[in-house]
């Protein structure tokens, strides 16, 4: 077909680049949610696990957003493991949080721990919630 709108006289050229081993967009069905919602009641001083979630083998995690509530602000200290990184450590917040992470990329078996922690002595209640999506065949 020719090209409408080039000069008279203009020669022109496609160059195709060809890249080996770059991932195709997987399709709609290869993609799934995932992430995990859980609880943690009690009283202990050393963290508990709030929600935890582990990337299933053989596909790509896609972390979107990391949520905290409590019935005790004033006493629940968080932390939040992402793979070998700990991105926050004895934290206290002041409300409810959900932190976006903007589709995060996590390996294979890649794991996102939410725990928490009393002072020891005052009942806790503290909910988290992982969101996220899983990719592959």
């Amino acid at each position: 077909m020719p090209i409408q709108d080039a000069p008279d006289g203009t020669l022109w050229i496609q160059q195709v680049t060809v890249v080996v081993d770059t991932p195709t967009p997987p399709s709609p069905a290869h993609e799934c949610p995932a992430g995990n919602v859980d609880r943690y009641s009690g009283n202990a001083a050393a963290y508990q696990e709030v929600a935890k979630w582990t990337v299933t083998a053989d596909r790509i995690g896609e972390l979107k957003e990391v949520s905290m509530v409590t019935d005790d602000y004033v006493k629940t200290v968080w932390k939040l493991v992402i793979g070998a990184t700990t991105v926050f450590n004895d934290v206290t917040i002041q409300a409810p949080l959900t932190m976006p992470f903007s589709d995060l990329r996590l390996d294979a078996l890649a794991v996102v721990t939410l725990s928490c922690h009393s002072d020891g002595v005052t009942n806790i209640v503290a909910d988290g919630s992982i969101v996220g999506k899983e990719t592959g065949l």
